[in-house]
């Protein structure tokens, strides 16, 4: 990991998104590019355009948003010998897509942005940019809920089945909880689920043992497939615990995450371009509207963490 974008908005007085990145390029040597973005109201001019007093007011926006960051990046740097080499990026825009844009022209192994806060449910509220950098992001993005600390129980929700491009998004996912464990010193786990397609409409034509058979099948199908790709992953043997949950992973994985603890949770999107870059994948948006700590997306698009950007 070599450089890490965190975006920083002046509403996050805690400071929770460079709190963590600053904790992961201390543990990492990774550089710092802290990003706030001014977005312009509809009713200002631009270019030639722009009347003397609309100028006047973005260089006094500007100054004062850059002033802000210096101050931040004074504080991390100051009485810290390992203290992450820091630039920072004031720009006007739409915040995601200047996130991309820096992202890619940055070669960035990482964005860590704040989440908007908590819903009343108590849930994670991810607010438009969080949402369109899930689908669009060219690296993987990682949504700090209450807190700023790194994590202490990391779970990795994988997919058991044996199809090439899942075991190979799974393998990813595996690679980027090693890294944060290695970082943070965290505990990390596997949550997989698995169901016996049809068994509720099998149930009138099977009887008992065909039914117990099939769902057995089904069962021993997904252990075999979670087993062959821990064991194939360079990651496999840092994994604490292995659980396979019987049922929908839109359904189980926040639950169980919210039962035992886990502060971050680690989940794959489609990594679509194009059109299809729109859609985040049925599983993967529910499971992160329903969670209530922080998470880590990753597509398959994404690089391995032990990848060496340019």
């Amino acid at each position: 990991m070599n450089r890490i974008l965190v975006f920083t908005p002046p509403e996050d007085h805690r400071l929770r998104a460079v709190g963590l990145a600053a904790a992961l390029a201390r543990k990492t040597g990774a550089s710092l590019v802290l990003v706030r973005v001014l977005e312009e109201s509809a009713s200002w001019s631009s270019g030639p355009a722009a009347t003397e007093s609309e100028r006047k007011l973005r260089t006094l926006l500007v100054d004062r948003e850059t002033r802000a960051l210096a101050e931040i990046a004074d504080s991390l740097r100051s009485g810290a010998a390992d203290a992450p080499e820091i630039t920072i990026e004031v720009r006007w825009g739409v915040p995601w897509d200047v996130v991309i844009e820096l992202v890619e022209q940055r070669s960035c192994d990482l964005v860590i942005k704040p989440a908007r806060g908590l819903s009343h449910s108590g849930r994670v509220f991810f607010g438009a940019t969080a949402l369109h950098l899930f689908r669009r992001c060219p690296c993987p993005v990682w949504v700090v809920g209450d807190d700023g600390n790194l994590p202490q129980k990391v779970l990795v929700s994988i997919d058991p089945s044996e199809d090439q491009t899942r075991r190979e998004m799974a393998s990813k996912l595996l690679e980027w909880g090693d890294a944060v464990r290695a970082a943070s010193g965290a505990e990390v786990e596997i949550a997989s689920a698995w169901q016996a397609p049809g068994a509720e409409a099998l149930k009138e034509i099977f009887d008992g043992a065909e039914l117990d058979a099939f769902v057995k099948d089904a069962f021993e199908r997904a252990e075999k497939g979670l087993g062959s790709i821990i064991r194939e992953s360079r990651s496999g043997p840092a994994v604490l615990r292995c659980h396979l949950l019987e049922g929908s992973a839109r359904e189980l994985i926040p639950d169980f995450a919210e039962d035992r603890g886990f502060d971050l949770v680690i989940v794959g999107t489609l990594g679509r371009t194009g059109i299809a870059a729109e859609i985040l994948g049925e599983t993967a948006e529910l499971i992160l509207r329903g969670v209530r700590c922080s998470v880590l997306t990753v597509s398959p698009s994404h690089r391995s963490p032990w990848d060496r950007g340019d």
